[in-house]
Parts: structure tokens; C-alpha cells; sequence
């Protein structure tokens, strides 16, 4: 009886450990960029201003070749330019996205609308006869992907019962 409890804890614990699979992880991000040109912004923007990139994208895109990022397809993107924000779905060209080099960095922003058009790494802001243009920071770009809680409830609780299974047979 002893053995076959043994067994089945062994089975339940690799079942666990399998269980989370190879799903692809929600990435985090940050993006910041640097205004090097103004002509009276409308949206509050002077030289050396910051704007922000800031969103939630799925890495499998990151997994082979192209390495680009879409952001009309689940991933989200919001841009912050001083008093102007935008989303991915006011990208008039159709296709939001970041392009990534092989090893992993940011080599390109794209995203259009009437009041912002960014292409490789620059950006330019434009209302009218008032514009703002600038670089994006690419060592500014971060990503974190948050640990699961239901992840980290399971380890813990793996970790408590094996420091049980331990004192139990030392006792």
C-alpha cells in the first residue's frame, strides 16, 4: 500500500510539472522615445520630451523568423505623446507592429495614424501644421513576463508537501 502511494504521488507530481506545457508567455513592455523636433505641438510636446510605448504582446512571434510583433491580433499597444494617447486598432495603415533582429532587440516601430507616423525607429507627431518628431530609445524597450500566480501556488505547495514527506520520515 505504502509503495502504491509513493507511486501515485510521483505520477501526480510529473502530471503537475506537465501540465503548464509549452504555452507561449504575455510579455510586459515599455518603450520611450526622446522629441528632437517641435513646431508648436498641439499635444503639449516640447524638445526633449518623452513618449511612451506601453503594452501586453504574446512572445510566440519572437520564436522564429521574422521576429515581428502585430499588434491586431490580441496584442495590445498604447502610445503616450503628451495630452494625445493612442491605441493599436487607430493604426491607419492596418499593421501595428515591432520588429526584433535575431538576438532578440528592437530594431523597428511601426505604427501610422493621422497623428503619428513612426517607421524604423523615429516617430513624428503631426496635427494640422504642428508637428513633433523624435527617436524611439531602443535600449529603453523592456519586457517582463509575469509569473503566473496559479504557477507559483503550485510550487509553493509542491515545496510544503515534500518538507512534510521529509520530516514525516524522519520521524
Amino acid at each position: 500500500m505504502r509503495k502504491l502511494r509513493g507511486s501515485a504521488s510521483i505520477a501526480g507530481f510529473l502530471m503537475l510539472v506537465c501540465a503548464g506545457g509549452a504555452q507561449a508567455a504575455l510579455v510586459n513592455f515599455t518603450l520611450s522615445g526622446t522629441v528632437d523636433g517641435a513646431d508648436v505641438s498641439p499635444y503639449g510636446l516640447n524638445i526633449g520630451d518623452t513618449i511612451t510605448a506601453s503594452g501586453v504582446f504574446d512572445n510566440s512571434a519572437l520564436s522564429s523568423s521574422p521576429y515581428t510583433v502585430n499588434f491586431n491580433s490580441g496584442n495590445t499597444l498604447s502610445i503616450t505623446a503628451g495630452s494625445l494617447i493612442l491605441n493599436q486598432t487607430q493604426d491607419e495603415g492596418g499593421s501595428p507592429r515591432f520588429e526584433f533582429d535575431s538576438l532578440g532587440n528592437l530594431i523597428g516601430v511601426n505604427f501610422y495614424s493621422a497623428s503619428f507616423d513612426s517607421g524604423a525607429l523615429t516617430f513624428f507627431v503631426v496635427d494640422g501644421d504642428n508637428f513633433a518628431t523624435g527617436v524611439w530609445n531602443a535600449s529603453s524597450f523592456s519586457m517582463t513576463t509575469p509569473v503566473p500566480v496559479p504557477a507559483a501556488v503550485w510550487l509553493l505547495g509542491s515545496g510544503l508537501l515534500g518538507l512534510a514527506g521529509v520530516a514525516r520520515r524522519r520521524a
